[in-house]
């Protein structure tokens, strides 16, 4: 009976740090799109510009990072995926990622209609601030705007 007891202890303790040794990583997906939107879409005609503020909002200190950006493509169809890009932000710093700067990740031409995803990963404990803006103008000047606030999650 002993031996069976601690048979599955072992096994136990087995499964539990297998489990401890899961990466677990913050990520945020913050939505864009960029460039003119083609008539065949379904978005307004227009051009459409993002811009996402990152804040890490620590006291004291450095973090680094990494970001990649995947497309959304139409007809239900998977699009390309960026490599990860990393970057560093010390305590209380912003910075911008903005269209330029996913079309040069994802070697588009500036201009080009995408839509899609920035993913920004780091450590589980670390938050950041992720905030999108979205606008977008027609022959006029900017028509629309709209702020949102990306929430964090921990991911496998």
């Amino acid at each position: 009976m002993r031996t069976r007891i601690v048979t599955i202890l072992v096994v136990l303790a087995a499964a539990t740090a297998a489990h401890a040794q899961t990466l677990q990583v913050r990520q945020y997906a913050a939505k864009f799109v960029c460039g003119k939107a083609p008539d065949q879409l379904n978005f307004a005609p227009g051009n459409y510009f993002t811009t996402i503020n990152v804040h890490y909002p620590a006291l004291t200190g450095e973090m680094k990072f990494q970001k990649k950006f995947a497309l959304a493509q139409i007809n239900e169809q998977p699009g390309k995926v960026s490599q990860w890009f990393g970057f560093a932000l010390k305590a209380d710093q912003a910075m911008q990622i903005d269209c330029r700067n996913i079309y040069a990740h994802l070697g588009i031409a500036p201009g080009t209609f995408i839509d899609g995803f920035a993913v920004i990963q780091m450590p589980p404990k670390v938050e950041l601030d992720v905030v999108g803006v979205y606008t977008a103008a027609g022959n006029a000047g900017v028509s629309t705007m709209h702020m949102e606030r990306v929430a964090g999650r921990l991911t496998q």
